[in-house]
């Protein structure tokens, strides 16, 4: 498979080629003016879904692939690559970001080591075997995410921090952000394993001589889908698992000042009484009523924390 990496400025003097794999960036801006010179083709514009034009098929692919080096710090990271590719039975084009991908470095050395693949159809198989790899690992780089956010749920329906604090709202709250980050970047895989599908159902309606089986291919990208819907269900479950213990949390927190009213309610009342300005209140007088009002004080504040005691609303 013949593959041409050079600039637009080394090719625009010349004729580009009309067979094998030409990569362009997308910043080449001379490179898709002469593209558009030679072949008709405008791939500077912005492609929304497949179409045919001048011969060729355009099929845009916007993919969450996971970083080169992520940041240990932050865990696993993702960037959105968009790729355009245009393809006719001899040539095909990628129009790519201007950083590296590594799912198209790869599919480059496999078809410099097979001399016998020409077909464009038979590249661009492999370039979406290629990506839809690196789709598995976005996938699976979210579920090992999804381990940890689940392991903080668990956590926040009642266990402690390091430093022993209750796991609080805020806490919980903190994890919710994060499951819907990752309930995003699910769905703009499952997105991008439907944009893959769509390319390779293109490949195959072009017909042709070609080598690789396709419904291995198709397979695999499904495969790859359903994965990512399952992880889907997971983000749904531990989000529901996180509306319960917030639910619960903040009963509790109810409950707290309920059983607060209910205990100081008496002695408050007791106290407003004695803090009105009548003209006679014989009880005053006696030597032990201070102590007779502080201990009625006490029992009817004891008496109601032991009967919410009894009926176990402090547990």
């Amino acid at each position: 498979m013949q593959e041409n990496t050079a600039t637009g400025a080394q090719l625009d003097a010349q004729q580009l080629p009309r067979q094998g794999w030409l990569r362009v960036r997308a910043s080449d801006q001379i490179m898709l003016a002469n593209i558009h010179r030679q072949y008709g083709i405008r791939l500077e514009r912005p492609v929304r879904h497949a179409v045919e034009e001048q011969g060729f098929v355009l099929l845009p692919l916007d993919l969450p692939l996971p970083d080169r080096e992520p940041d240990s710090s932050e865990g696993a990271s993702f960037s959105s690559t968009q790729i355009l590719i245009a393809f006719t039975p001899e040539l095909l084009i990628t129009v790519e970001p201007d950083h590296p991908i590594d799912a198209l470095r790869r599919a480059q050395d496999l078809l410099a080591r097979s001399d016998d693949s020409s077909a464009s159809r038979d590249a661009l198989i492999i370039i979406l075997e290629e990506l839809n790899d690196a789709m598995q690992e976005t996938v699976a780089q979210i579920s090992q995410v999804l381990t940890r956010l689940a392991d903080q749920a668990v956590d926040s329906s009642g266990g402690f921090k390091m430093e022993g604090r209750q796991v609080g709202v805020a806490d919980i709250a903190q994890t919710a952000v994060m499951l819907g980050g990752a309930e995003e970047l699910i769905a703009r895989t499952v997105q991008g394993q439907l944009m893959l599908e769509r390319a390779a159902r293109w490949v195959r309606r072009g017909g042709g001589d070609v080598e690789f089986d396709y419904s291995t291919t198709l397979s695999d990208i499904q495969g790859g889908r359903r994965h990512a819907r399952f992880q889907h269900a997971k983000v749904r479950n531990i989000q529901q698992s996180l509306m319960t213990t917030l639910d619960l949390k903040q009963n509790q927190i109810i409950k707290v000042f309920t059983v607060v009213t209910a205990v100081f309610t008496p002695p408050t009342l007791i106290a407003a009484y004695y803090g009105q300005n009548f003209a006679n209140m014989p009880e005053l007088a006696l030597g032990w009523g201070e102590w007779f009002v502080m201990g009625t004080t006490a029992l009817f504040a004891l008496v109601p924390l032991a009967y919410i005691k009894r009926k176990g609303w402090l547990r």
